[in-house]
């Protein structure tokens, strides 16, 4: 086998021409460069340079060696640099899941900022409740996951808080609250809930249960709903009225009304979770781009 040193060097003098500058160009004395390249012809068994002129030149088999000893290093440069990527996180395939409130509006920034500093790596996006998040993690199925804390059980998982923000009431459009700006939490005792259901997003459905607690009433649920916008269309739809993330203003279906809430209004949090012992450079790279995200001004 031919090593890549040697391919470089022949590379330097068919180029140059000119032995001395090649050695010049590679930083070496010019015989041991002469003597490489009678080397590389003894293990070809050909010819490489016509030396019967005052400058190099490239016979047939040497014209050929020049085109395939370039495209052999092009890609044995190429190799280094898809490991070195690989190593650093810049390339693979990063399985992220989220709850379906994150995607309004903190998570998307965060996801195009990644694909813009590392094009290399491919991501897999998919929407899940909590519980079918913390499940697909530990099952090797998912990486990263967006969650709602606090968690059940977290063993064998790692977390870190990402964000948070207020909830607001929605309620049909119709109401009889709907024509307000802000209302108090204890306006709603009498109303029927539509609610995340306990057994997939505990966190988020005791968050809410908290927020009544303090206001005075326990809420009746009537629905139950697995995803955000489920819970906005049944609102929409009469059956009840909900405290969702204040980001779902964002989403604007017809019959619905957002009011703020007065006083300290409950906060809906989200965390990123992961494996307990991930190292992995997609994953770290991740974590990383998420705290700067984070930490910069909204």
């Amino acid at each position: 086998m031919i090593e890549l040193r040697l391919l470089r060097q022949f590379i330097a003098v068919a180029e140059e021409r000119h032995v001395r500058r090649a050695a010049e160009r590679l930083g070496m004395a010019q015989p041991p460069l002469s003597t490489a390249m009678k080397r590389l012809e003894d293990v070809i068994g050909a010819a490489l340079f016509d030396r019967s002129r005052r400058r190099v030149a490239l016979t047939p088999a040497g014209t050929a060696l020049l085109e395939e000893a370039r495209r052999t290093l092009a890609q044995a440069e190429h190799a280094v640099a898809v490991a070195r990527q690989a190593g650093q996180g810049l390339t693979g395939l990063l399985r992220i899941t989220f709850v379906g409130s994150a995607m309004f509006e903190r998570l998307p920034p965060v996801l195009k900022a990644l694909r813009e500093r590392h094009p290399g790596l491919a991501l897999d996006l998919r929407e899940a409740t909590t519980m079918r998040q913390l499940d697909e993690l530990r099952g090797g199925r998912g990486d990263l996951g967006f969650v709602i804390p606090p968690l059940p059980d977290s063993d064998g998982l790692e977390q870190r808080p990402a964000w948070a923000e207020p909830m607001v009431a929605a309620v049909p459009a119709d109401h009889r609250l709907a024509g307000s700006s802000r209302i108090d939490l204890a306006d709603l005792a009498d109303e029927p809930f539509v609610m995340f259901p306990q057994g997939e997003g505990p966190g988020f459905h005791a968050a809410i249960l908290e927020a009544c607690a303090k206001a005075g009433f326990v809420p009746r649920i009537a629905q139950s709903a697995h995803q955000m916008h489920a819970i906005v269309s049944l609102v929409a739809a009469g059956f009840g009225v909900s405290l969702v993330p204040a980001s779902l203003r964002r989403l604007r279906p017809h019959g619905v009304r957002y009011l703020s809430l007065a006083g300290r209004a409950p906060q809906a949090r989200i965390a990123a979770v992961w494996r307990r012992g991930d190292r992995s450079p997609a994953l770290l790279q991740a974590l990383s781009l998420l705290r700067e995200e984070m930490a910069a001004p909204t």
